[in-house]
């Protein structure tokens, strides 16, 4: 089985730099991240990132 797609739910301190970095080791894989808060994937989208590492 090989996965080539993963979905994280919740783009919070946890779930969006998770997802940023297998986004980073991982370029073959398709991560979409979802949120209900539109202004936070905003954010995730633009230059200025929601947290501070």
């Amino acid at each position: 089985m090989v996965i080539s797609k993963i979905c994280c739910i919740g783009a919070g301190y946890v779930g969006g730099p998770t997802c940023s970095v297998m986004a980073l080791k991982c370029p073959d894989i398709k991560i979409t991240v979802v949120d209900r808060s539109v202004e936070r994937i905003a954010q995730w989208n633009s230059d200025k990132l929601p947290i501070y590492e």
